[in-house]
């Protein structure tokens, strides 16, 4: 008899869909069959994790970094638009499963049509959340308003975001008196790609959220990424993949470690070429991309904008930071590393090529800093990561095909 059969509901963004391609291997692994949907460029890497079938949306899906600064009144618009865009894949999804699967797992950001369609199949869901979750003690939509503009829940837009959802849960026929309990997802399992230990007031949070961490780091090949003979120190310097459109900051990084003893990995992304940067120092080498966690098991820092992916695995190698957020996720995110003692945050707007040198050797030298990065690095391992994952995925998805009421 053929396993359960699982939607994986992915938001085709890296810091979203890299944590969920181990958890769908792993849980095809376990004897599920995966649907997975997802967007214009990882569908080859989901089917490589396993997948039996995917679909690609159809409608754009936002993906780049807001803007520095934003007024109440263009996030009020964003949220709204926001959710314009998530509900535009339902079509898709829909396409996806012309039976409903027995488990529905979505991607946090696709909340609203993942609970819409879950709670209109009668199934069961889990979110996977891939950033700090939320529960009565912690909200992460509170902490994030501390660092931006305060939104007036009487805005237009956010009047105008309450009726078209209530409108789209109708047309799916979920009566209105439930729908209050589907939207706070009742009875949703949390998977959360963070360890309990890094989760803001992580002891505060029930057997509903389950924390397995980032996927713990394999051998490498004999091709990955070596420092140079000689080497004493390497720094990886990534702005990741939404904020890294400025070669001045990449250059004030090449600049910060001229003449020193210290080996530098810069690595672009896709929207600034080497030859923007003009010529480098002997002791830098830059990429469009290299695999971090190649260089991150030999650096002593990494330099990164502290978005949650590199965070989550500058921590598995037990590699400390020197953090330059760009808006208020990656400032939470920032907070939360100097308050661990896992490294410290430079401010964007001032940042200095000699800050950064300053900051990064502080970091390399502290002793503190480097035993609990190491403490962060054991908490992950034992955490169990997408296996731990695929095993709660499969339970629930083979009593949900067992379930003779649904």
């Amino acid at each position: 008899m053929a396993g359960p059969q699982v939607l994986f509901l992915l938001y085709p963004a890296f810091g979203h869909t890299l944590p969920m391609l181990p958890i769908i291997r792993e849980t095809v692994r376990s004897g599920c069959r995966v649907t997975a949907t997802t967007g214009s460029g990882f569908e080859e890497r989901v089917r490589a994790a396993g997948a039996e079938t995917t679909a690609r949306y159809t409608t754009p899906l936002s993906t780049s970094a807001p803007p520095d600064k934003l007024t109440s009144d263009e996030l009020a618009d964003r949220t709204l638009r926001y959710l314009h865009e998530t509900l535009g894949v339902t079509p898709v999804i829909e396409a996806a499963c012309p039976e409903p699967p027995d488990l529905v797992v979505y991607d946090t950001t696709l909340w609203a049509p993942s609970r819409v369609l879950a709670a209109a199949w009668r199934r069961p869901s889990v979110q996977v959340i891939p950033t700090f979750a939320s529960n009565e003690k912690f909200s992460l939509g509170d902490k994030l308003a501390e660092l931006a503009p305060p939104i007036d829940p009487e805005h237009p837009s956010i009047r105008q975001f309450g009726e078209d959802l209530a409108a789209h849960a109708e047309a799916h026929g979920l009566p209105r008196e439930i729908l209050g309990e589907v939207m706070a997802g009742k009875d949703v399992l949390n998977v959360v790609t963070i360890t309990r230990e890094f989760q803001m007031h992580g002891d505060t949070f029930d057997d509903d959220h389950l924390f397995v961490g980032p996927e713990v780091p394999g051998e490498v090949g004999p091709d990955a990424w070596r420092p140079p003979e000689g080497t004493t120190r390497t720094a990886l310097i990534s702005l990741g993949t939404t904020v890294n459109e400025h070669p001045e900051l990449f250059k004030r990084c090449a600049e910060a470690f001229a003449g020193t003893d210290w080996h530098v990995v810069l690595t672009l992304g896709d929207r600034i070429t080497p030859g923007e940067l003009g010529e480098l120092p002997p002791n830098v080498e830059v990429h469009p991309w290299v695999p971090h966690g190649e260089v991150l098991r030999h650096a002593s820092v990494f330099v990164c904008q502290g978005g949650m992916g590199s965070v989550q695995e500058s921590l598995a190698h037990s590699t400390p930071m020197v953090v330059i957020p760009h808006h208020p996720e990656q400032q939470a995110n920032a907070d939360r590393i100097a308050e661990l003692g896992l490294g410290v945050w430079l401010d964007r707007a001032t940042v200095s090529a000699d800050r950064i040198r300053a900051a990064v050797s502080e970091v390399a030298d502290d002793d503190h800093i480097d035993e609990q990065a190491g403490l962060m690095r054991d908490h992950i391992a034992r955490a169990g990561g997408a296996a731990v994952a695929a095993r709660r995925i499969h339970r629930l998805a083979d009593a949900s095909r067992k379930d003779p009421h649904r």
